[in-house]
Order: C-alpha cells, then structure tokens, then sequence
C-alpha cells in the first residue's frame, strides 16, 4: 500500500509530528501524551526524527498490531465503547463479516458472498438443496 513504508526494517503506517498526538486528547490528559508514546516507541510506535521535528507512526507489524488492538479495547472497554477489530475499526453487522483470512472484503466479494447467501436461503426454502 502507498501509505506504508519501512524504516530500520520496520515496516509503518504514514507518520505526524510526535507534538501532534496530544492535540485529540482532553486538556487534562495531555501532559501524559508524549511519556506514553515513549514508552510505547519501538514495541507499538517508532518515533525518529524528520524535518527537525520528533515524528511517530504506527508500526505495521503482527505483533505491534496485536498488543495496540488489545490496549485500545481495554481503554474502549473502560469508556464503554465497542471493540475495535485488527483493521482498527468497530465490529461490523454479520452482513458485513471479514474474510476468514484477514484481508477486507472486496466489493465485488461482498456481492458474491450476498448472492450465495440468498440462492442458499431459496434453496433451503424450496427443499433443493
């Protein structure tokens, strides 16, 4: 994908400005921004230095993937949000389930896997099957 790069053989998501990342957070939180992007560098981020700014990115990593999806549903939780799913995103209807090997469905997949579902639903219906 064009949005992602590699860096130090890591590979990563686009970045921003590290002073950024406080700017979504309530005023009372934002002081806590930047210590706990430190603490996440090299394990979930990768903070380097670009136009002489501190710049952080995801990294796209199984792993980093897997221990930022677990941290974020623990705060969502908390904060009685639905879980986010691996692409980052609410859990969708069973209308719109993800293919069992990961990747998003297309929509032309979404079409197919629709009309399979109906044919199957007529055919159960009218005793063929």
């Amino acid at each position: 994908m064009k949005c992602f790069a590699k860096r130090n053989n890591l590979r990563h998501g686009r970045h921003t400005e590290l002073k950024n990342m406080q700017k979504g957070y309530p005023p009372d939180k934002r002081g806590h921004v930047n210590s706990a992007c430190q603490r996440m560098k090299n394990r979930l981020v990768l903070i380097f230095r670009s136009t002489g700014e501190d710049h952080i990115c995801a990294l796209n990593e199984d792993e980093a993937i897997a221990q930022g999806l677990e941290l974020c549903n623990k705060y969502r939780s908390g904060v009685g949000l639905p879980p986010l799913n691996r692409f980052f995103e609410e859990a969708r209807g069973p209308a719109q389930r993800q293919p069992p090997d990961g990747r998003r469905e297309s929509d032309k997949e979404s079409r197919s896997r629709e009309y399979y579902e109906r044919m199957k639903k007529w055919m159960d219906d009218e005793d063929l099957s």
